[in-house]
């Protein structure tokens, strides 16, 4: 498959933000076309879990709490796609002054991290089986996130399934809008022309600088994700990219 990106038209780019509107490519489904979408499914409640269009379902705080933290002063770090959850469990565990919130679409594995999460008592760790393209505007502030990450987001090789990539123009808007100046988007994959693709895409936003492989301190020691350790047992190269938001332009004279 390839992964390069050219330069869009007017055309090409108004067409790509109809297809978010319409929210083509939603892992799942759109949310917002299922029965019940604005409630929690009962394992849900009152755990630190939400559904972005079910915050204020008023049979359970889930909504209220987290509104709540998600306002407070708390940096606050994002995953997408966390997976089995190791990289943001332990991240939570080892920072327990900020505040993490982790979206993954596939429920199964979003109620395996709770229970894990709930069994070390983290207190400052929220999980969401939505799609992020759902979930970050509605649930997170603008200019509240001091780091998202994304590690080893899936390629979608086929080309029908191109539409379900996470990265595209309209997510970078929303990267960019959800991200604090000065905070960071951290991606890591094993597919360098996926790789090259969100490099170019990030790039050439003017929300963003090039990527600054010194940001990689910013990340500190990490437990790495399944994918990761798979890699390394394996010799499979990884590459990891950082791209800090700029830093908003200044209003005087």
């Amino acid at each position: 498959m390839d992964f390069t990106w050219e330069e869009l038209t007017p055309a090409q780019r108004a067409q790509h933000d109809a297809d978010w509107q319409a929210g083509k490519g939603l892992i799942g489904g759109d949310p917002r076309k299922r029965p019940n979408f604005d409630t929690l499914p009962a394992w849900g409640m009152d755990r630190p879990f939400f559904r972005a269009l079910a915050l204020d379902d008023g049979r359970a705080a889930n909504g209220l709490r987290f509104r709540r933290r998600t306002a407070g002063a708390h940096p606050l770090e994002i995953e997408i796609g966390f997976g089995r959850g190791d990289f943001l469990l332990d991240r939570a565990a080892r920072m327990p002054e900020r505040w993490f919130v982790g979206f993954e679409t596939k429920t199964k594995a979003v109620r395996l991290a709770l229970r894990r999460l709930e069994k070390r008592e983290l207190e400052n760790l929220w999980l969401s089986d939505d799609d992020a393209r759902v979930g970050l505007p509605l649930a997170i502030p603008d200019q509240r996130a001091d780091a998202v990450h994304v590690l080893f987001p899936d390629p979608w090789w086929k080309a029908q399934h191109k539409v379900k990539r996470l990265f595209s123009p309209p997510f970078v808007d929303l990267l960019a809008a959800k991200l604090r100046p000065g905070g960071y988007l951290h991606l890591k994959t094993d597919v360098e022309q996926y790789g090259e693709m969100v490099r170019h895409l990030l790039s050439r936003h003017p929300a963003f600088s090039e990527h600054t492989p010194e940001l990689a301190a910013r990340v500190g020691p990490y437990l790495p994700t399944h994918r990761e350790h798979w890699c390394r047992e394996n010799g499979k190269p990884v590459w990891a990219c950082y791209f800090p938001k700029r830093a908003a332009p200044s209003t005087m004279a």
